[in-house]
C-alpha cells in the first residue's frame, strides 16, 4: 500500500484537482520538469543521508527547502495531508515511497526544520 491509499477520499480528490491546476498553470513540459527536479532533489537528499551528511548542513537545508516549496505547490501546506504522509512512513518504516523510508523521511524533515 502506498501513501496515496492513506489519504481520505476527500484528500485524494483535493490533491488530484490541485495537481491538475498546477499542471494547467505551468503547462505540461514545465510541470514535468518540476516533477523531475523534485525527484532529483530527493535523490540528492537520500545521497546526503547515506553519506552521513548532517541534516543541518547548508546544502541539505537548501535542498530540503527546494523540496518543501515544491511539495507546497501540491499540498498547500495542509497539516492534515502532512500528518497523513508522516503516518504512512511511521506505519510503513521500510516502505520506500518516492525513494524514502522512515529514516530518510525523518532526515528530510529534520533538514526542513533548519529552513529560515
Amino acid at each position: 500500500m502506498g501513501v496515496w491509499e492513506y489519504f481520505t477520499p476527500e484528500q485524494q480528490e483535493r490533491l488530484s484537482k490541485r495537481i491538475e491546476q498546477v499542471k494547467k498553470q505551468l503547462g505540461l513540459e514545465p510541470f514535468k520538469r518540476l516533477r523531475s527536479e523534485s525527484n532529483e532533489v530527493v535523490s540528492k537528499l537520500i545521497e546526503g543521508f547515506e553519506n552521513g551528511i548532517p541534516p543541518e548542513n547548508e546544502e541539505m537545508v537548501a535542498l530540503a527547502k527546494r523540496l518543501d516549496e515544491s511539495q507546497a505547490l501540491f499540498n498547500e501546506r495542509d497539516p492534515e495531508i502532512e500528518r497523513t504522509v508522516e503516518r504512512f512512513h511511521v506505519e510503513n518504516p521500510d516502505e520506500k515511497e518516492h525513494g524514502m523510508d522512515l529514516n530518510i523521511y525523518r532526515y528530510i524533515e529534520k533538514a526542513k526544520s533548519y529552513i529560515r
